[in-house]
């Protein structure tokens, strides 16, 4: 399964809970979020 980035970054940005500047997200972040998301996943 693959998850674009653009999508993932709508995704993070369309949580309640998200407060951060939407543009201050580049490629590195959304990786490091996918990892996680993924470890959590097992």
């Amino acid at each position: 399964k693959t998850v674009r980035f653009t999508d993932m970054h709508q995704w993070i940005c369309d949580l309640e809970d998200f407060d951060d500047d939407p543009q201050a997200s580049n490629e590195k972040i959304l990786e490091a979020i996918l990892l996680v998301w993924l470890d959590e996943a097992e």
